[in-house]
């Protein structure tokens, strides 16, 4: 039926389908393979796939097609884009062959695709890109020129990769050919598609006539530049693409079309999905004709969408009109008139929100109607919800009701709220409660996750801002959808691995200053990457203030990504509500340290990662395997209720030992260690890897000596114990009364209230594992007695 009939085996297509669909084998056979549904959900098995025909089909929903769109959909990935991928993955090579399986959802209607930017059939991108790799940066006297009568800056011309033309493509035979006449030569804009140079538009400044122009023939379909917003924050849609130099120089996110279309492609939108937009168009008719074109296009996917209201002086008639051609544009604005970036900005926080003159006119409401029972027309809000999913990549949660959308390296929290305004946004003056509510329902659940899946369901994958990393290999992968990871560390792998962070090690021997106690912070640092609570520990730090403590904990946050983190008080963690903040965290960190927190049965439950129970609002309550890593921070040891031995083994506590007060401290520490994050990640990973080799955290004489003076100072029994007993198998026994009468005088001694009889003995045996009771005879009768613990002499 498609590409994986005419190119994979039988038995490659079968196990491709079994990792996509939970497979039941008693009732499949080799040429037909059963089980759940992944288009819905189903209890009982309704979908098959024919190996031998390269069809699926299901009962249920009726769903239909080949491995091809079984593969996209499960992958959550569009025809194109799964197409792609699957040649990939599995080592096709493409002979054309378009993506099947586009035409086999259920759909009562043929609809008009909605317009996406491709690369030009039969087009040799090779002597271009030959070319290119030719051409030297801007020389310093264009770049000087170009400041003084365009108001370009170095910085923008660089990070744009605008280039000297040198070559040209000879007409007559094809070759390269190099331009003597330095008055020929123009500047070159790359042009990027999907990352590969697609096209090289040649500008030369005050032309009269072919003054901006293609690399050659057949090369100027309409791209976006740069093919993406170049950082977060508003977008400045401009006009022409050296307009674009003029706003980056100055400071903005500028973007434009290289071309003019009146129907954009849906891949450049979506590239401003959700963006708040503001649109500069050129003071002349066809600007303000060409504006409202591009505004009808942005309206569907923008968040907000204004319009920039050009002062007069920008060449408008006495009439009130803008000329017929050749107006003045944002360059002029800068370049012409002496403008300065506070003056923009003022006009774009006076700008005018963008209001849709007819929406009729650019309305697919119609796409989502087809005719039924009786030539009845009718809305199929199906075809909307498949439209949604053309424009935003969404995976829908069963187990929490998240819904969450891909941000091109992990899958973000989504509110459903997003999904509706889109709706609304599609059908136009044909919107309604209902529609909107059934239309945004279909599309969560097409979305779902595929059975047998989870969120951060791959352990040993850990998402960075430059790929995926395996944290016990250290091999790297591109980012994917089907990690279906929500957590991205702000990190970049890229680095010299010869390098060291330099000055967090020098922070550490002036804070720490104990090397086997920095490593065991470098094993918490790399332990707090995973998923992993084998180890069972929680860091605490102690230290008198001004110390270091919270530059750790700074660090660490950023490292792990604020946005993995968060700060719940363990006496708030009785509220589910509150509970859920901890799913799908790295990381919680808590200053309110006190004993009936830490009494708490969840900090047991989430250090050794045990299931426990929480709730989001408005949503049901389910359950999750927490895996975030606990830090407390405190100036004193905090008095806990639980004396056993079994809190204590879960506390890893760390002693800061020097103050940074007055002069001594430095103000740009946190600056100088944000620098070498990545380094300190790497640094981590070392922590890591040695906490696994181990079987735990590094052996310290000063934390066991920490931890024993923390139990003692916690548990005045285990003082007493300390002061005047002699504990171990050798020493004999003592009478209950004996010790207790001894208890009671050391007890006033020092200001105690004594505990009674009963709990004293309790908390004896608590606190001391070797200890057991023991009748000894006295004469006729049986003294009370208490093994392995006599009292010591005291002069």
């Amino acid at each position: 039926m498609g590409i994986a009939l005419d190119k994979l085996p039988e038995a490659h297509r079968a196990d491709i389908a079994k990792s996509l669909f939970q497979v039941d084998t008693k009732l499949s056979s080799d040429a037909e393979l059963r089980g759940l549904c992944p288009f819905h959900n189903e209890q009982n098995a309704s979908f098959s796939y024919n190996v031998a025909k390269d069809v699926f089909n299901c009962l249920g929903c009726q769903a239909t097609g080949d491995l091809v769109t079984l593969y996209c959909h499960c992958r959550g990935l569009d025809a194109k884009e799964g197409f792609k991928s699957f040649l990939n993955e599995y080592g096709i090579e493409s002979d054309g062959q378009a993506p099947a399986g586009a035409s086999h959802q259920p759909r009562t209607k043929q609809t008009t695709p909605t317009p996406q930017a491709k690369p030009e059939a039969g087009l040799d991108y090779t002597l271009m890109r030959e070319a290119w790799s030719k051409f030297p940066p801007l020389p310093d006297s264009w770049v000087e020129r170009l400041a003084e009568t365009r108001s370009w800056t170095r910085e923008a011309i660089e990070t744009l990769g605008l280039r000297m033309q040198t070559h040209r493509q000879d007409s007559k035979t094809g070759e390269l050919v190099f331009i003597k006449n330095p008055d020929w030569r123009k500047i070159a804009f790359p042009i990027h598609e999907d990352g590969e140079l697609v096209n090289i538009i040649l500008y030369k400044p005050g032309a009269s006539e072919f003054k901006m122009v293609s690399w050659a023939k057949g090369f100027g379909s309409t791209r976006l530049f740069p093919p993406a917003p170049l950082s977060e924050g508003p977008v400045l849609y401009v006009e022409g693409i050296t307009d674009v130099v003029c706003a980056l120089s100055m400071g903005f996110n500028p973007i434009a079309n290289t071309t003019k279309p009146k129907k954009w492609a849906q891949s450049h939108l979506n590239q401003l999905m959700d963006r708040d937009i503001i649109v500069a168009r050129d003071c002349d008719q066809p600007g303000m004709t060409y504006g409202e074109v591009s505004c009808q296009n942005l309206y569907t996917v923008s968040r907000t969408l204004k319009l920039i209201n050009w002062p007069g002086f920008m060449g408008r008639r006495d009439d009130g009109e803008w000329p017929e051609k050749h107006g003045e544009d944002l360059t002029d604005f800068f370049a012409k008139h002496g403008q300065t970036p506070d003056d923009l900005q003022n006009l774009i926080d006076h700008a005018e929100p963008y209001v849709m003159k007819d929406p009729g006119e650019i309305s697919c409401a119609r796409e989502f109607f087809s005719y039924g029972v009786g030539d009845r027309l009718s809305f199929k809000p199906r075809l909307l919800a498949e439209r949604i999913l053309q424009d935003l990549s969404l995976l829908n949660d069963p187990e929490t009701g998240l819904l969450y959308k891909w941000d091109a390296t992990h899958w973000v929290v989504f509110k459903e709220d997003h999904v509706k305004k889109r709706c609304i946004k599609l059908l136009g003056e044909e919107s309604k409660a209902n529609r909107v509510s059934d239309a945004s329902l279909q599309a969560r659940m097409l979305s779902t996750i595929p059975h047998g899946r989870a969120v951060n369901d791959q352990e040993d994958w850990v998402c960075l801002e430059t790929c995926m990393l395996n944290l016990e290999t250290l091999n790297t992968r591109p980012h994917h959808v089907s990690y279906y990871s929500t957590c991205c560390l702000p990190i970049d792998y890229n680095i010299d691995p010869e390098m060291w962070p330099e000055r967090w090690f020098r922070f550490l021997d002036e804070t720490i200053q104990t090397p086997e106690v920095i490593a065991q912070l470098q094993e918490f640092f790399g332990y707090c990457l995973t998923r992993d609570t084998r180890y069972a520990k929680a860091l605490f730090l102690f230290g008198p203030g001004a110390d270091g403590k919270s530059t750790v904990i700074k660090i660490l946050r950023h490292m792990v990504g604020i946005q993995n983190c968060s700060s719940i008080g363990f006496a708030d963690l009785e509220d589910q509500f509150l509970r859920s903040s901890l799913y799908n965290k790295l990381l919680n960190i808590s200053t309110e340290v006190g004993a009936k927190a830490l009494d708490s049965p969840f900090f047991k439950a989430i250090v050794t990662g045990d299931p426990i129970t929480a709730a989001f609002k408005h949503q049901d309550a389910f359950d999750f395997t927490p895996y975030c890593k606990l830090i407390f921070a405190a100036n004193k040891k905090p008095r806990v209720l639980d004396n056993s031995d079994g809190f204590f083994r879960r506390v890893l506590p760390i002693q800061f030992k020097r103050q940074f007060l007055g002069d001594d401290a430095d103000t740009n520490l946190e600056k100088d260690l944000m620098g070498e994050l990545s380094y300190i990640f790497v640094w981590a990973l070392e922590g890591l890897r040695r906490l696994r080799a181990q079987g735990g955290f590094t052996r310290c004489k000063e934390t066991d000596d920490l931890l024993m003076e923390y139990k003692f100072s916690n548990n005045p029994i285990l003082s007493y114990a300390e002061d005047r007993c002699e504990v171990g198998e050798t020493v004999g026994y003592t009478t209950k009364d004996a010790l207790f009468r001894d208890y009671n005088e050391w007890a006033r001694g020092r200001n105690f209230a004594p505990m009674s009889y009963d709990n004293f003995f309790r908390e004896l045996y608590l606190a001391i594992d070797c200890l057991a009771q023991y009748r000894a005879r006295d004469g006729q009768k049986r003294v009370q007695c208490v093994k392995n613990i006599s009292l010591k002499v005291v002069a």
